[in-house]
């Protein structure tokens, strides 16, 4: 972004902008209002009533690109505790992937997913249920980290792709974070759970437009311990840096887990294992 640029990315939300107003409700000044989000208790009710109609017919239909292993389920925060879900992008199947796994163990999982997808049914699908939309190259981009901190606040789980898209590294390793997830920890304390997944590349690989059922597959879905970021006191440039690319490693160490691989020497030095955690654990 140039200097001269007035267009806004997530990334560029100022931290005393990341606040909500009482009981749950959101103020974005100048966000355009089909992009709304409310997470009071009674839009979260709605919104939970809503995924209950959803999933079932969502995981009966995944069925058709396999059966799905979860491992480190135990890092799932409870529900009714914030949690922030730094997750590997390699598959449009995988937010349905994640999002059921998420689902079937309390937790409505918010994602912040790119404005266009707000339209038609889809669109008014995903507002039910609590989705969070970013305006990207919008002067509101910003305000989906309001939102998802609203969210936090109200005890929720937000789901981020730092990546921000799919990975386009010829050996489907994570590529470089964007900072979004990092700022959005700092500013709020909230832990941060790597998730990582391998096989949906079978069904829908990079660069694919229709997915290829696959019911035979076994597909792996890893959730890693929280982030610790204990060392990092205060939304500082050099804070926010560190944590992004920590980040990055952790997804990359659960990653190795579920390839049974070692991960890749870029990814060792920002890596920082949990109290009596050693690279390759599986839990």
């Amino acid at each position: 972004m140039t200097h001269n640029d007035s267009r806004a990315h997530p990334d560029d939300v100022p931290a005393e902008a990341l606040h909500a107003t009482p009981e749950g409700t959101v103020d974005v000044t100048g966000t355009p209002p089909k992009y709304h989000v409310d997470f009071d208790e009674k839009s979260l009710k709605k919104q939970k009533f809503t995924a209950g109609f959803v999933a079932p017919t969502a995981g009966a239909l995944f069925r058709l690109f396999g059966r799905y292993q979860v491992l480190g389920d135990e890092h799932i925060p409870p529900s009714g505790q914030p949690a922030i879900f730094v997750a590997y992008h390699a598959s449009y199947l995988d937010p349905i992937l994640i999002g059921l796994t998420l689902w079937y163990r309390g937790r409505l999982p918010h994602y912040l997913a790119k404005s266009p997808l707000f339209t038609g049914v889809l669109g008014a699908g995903l507002k039910a249920i609590g989705q969070i939309p970013v305006l990207r190259d919008s002067v509101h981009a910003g305000g989906s980290l309001v939102y998802a901190r609203a969210a936090l606040e109200g005890g929720q789980s937000i789901v981020i792709y730092p990546q921000g898209t799919l990975t386009k590294d010829p050996d489907l390793w994570p590529q470089a974070s964007k900072s979004g997830a990092a700022r959005l920890a700092l500013s709020t304390g909230a832990p941060l759970i790597p998730v990582a997944h391998w096989g949906l590349d079978r069904s829908m690989p990079v660069g694919a437009k229709i997915p290829k059922p696959r019911p035979q597959d076994t597909l792996r879905i890893a959730f890693g311990p929280a982030i610790d970021y204990s060392d990092l006191d205060g939304l500082t440039t050099a804070n926010i840096r560190t944590l992004t690319n920590r980040v990055t490693s952790h997804i990359a160490a659960e990653l190795a887990v579920l390839r049974g691989e070692e991960m890749p020497e870029r990814f060792r030095a920002d890596y920082r294992p949990a109290a009596g955690r050693t690279e390759g654990d599986t839990a």
